[in-house]
């Protein structure tokens, strides 16, 4: 079973399906209605606090880049990150 989910109003006994779901159009479908609390929809929306900072230096003291690390890369290979290979 698919599930779509939109918002729209009943005008007359009629829900219009959004134009994008045109192939719904004609297929046997289940409809679960939900009205829309107007004091709900007017509410702000809730603050939600940034999770909290990760400590630094984590891996101090148990990771240490190697001096290779630094030197310079061979030609060929900074040519092929460069795409001209």
């Amino acid at each position: 079973m698919q599930a779509i989910e939109f918002n729209s109003y009943v005008h007359e006994g009629t829900i219009k399906i959004p134009a994008n779901y045109q192939d719904w159009y004609g297929t046997k479908i289940k409809v679960i209605l939900l009205r829309q609390d107007t004091l709900t929809s007017k509410m702000e929306t809730p603050v939600v606090s940034p999770p909290p900072q990760r400590p630094i230096d984590l891996a101090k003291d148990k990771f240490q880049v190697p001096p290779q690390f630094f030197e310079e890369l061979p030609e060929d290979l900074l040519d092929a990150y460069e795409g001209k290979i």
